[in-house]
């Protein structure tokens, strides 16, 4: 494997034509991460961890649907999901903090920070990601690259 990148995720090589490089440079990667972000935090599982460590059929997050926005309690533990379901499964991410916060004049809605650092091989680049609700969903976006 060439120093400039890794290879993508198998989903993300077979979504992509054959005339893509099948190495990926910080910022694909970054992007690649994201994707998967995107994946991840958009699924539910149906309850508690089922196995130790996690398998395939614990992927995604807990519904928080009786959660509140405004209370303190509620958001540390859906930080703590996020935390955990991305230290299981997307490895390429090293997650340093989780920032849940309450959108000012949206008292139902919340927004997620998520600072770390993306690794490959011996190289490390921080990054941040944002994840907020919308109509469709959870979308999460980069915030930073160093």
């Amino acid at each position: 494997m060439p120093a400039s990148g890794q290879r993508p995720l198998l989903f993300d090589r077979l979504a992509s034509s054959a005339d893509e490089s099948p190495y990926l440079d910080r910022y694909a990667l970054a992007d690649s991460v994201r994707e998967e972000l995107l994946r991840l935090l958009n699924s539910r599982r149906g309850g508690p961890l089922q196995s130790t460590p996690p398998t395939l059929l614990d992927y995604g997050i807990a519904d928080w649907s009786a959660l509140q926005a405004s209370n303190s309690d509620d958001r540390r533990r859906i930080g703590r999901e996020v935390s955990a379901a991305v230290k299981h499964f997307e490895p390429r991410l090293e997650v340093s903090r989780v920032d849940v916060r309450q959108v000012p004049g949206q008292p139902r809605s919340l927004s997620i920070l998520l600072e770390g650092y993306i690794r490959h091989e011996k190289q490390q680049w921080p990054v941040a990601f944002v994840v907020e609700k919308t109509d469709a969903g959870l979308e999460v976006s980069h915030e930073r690259l160093d």
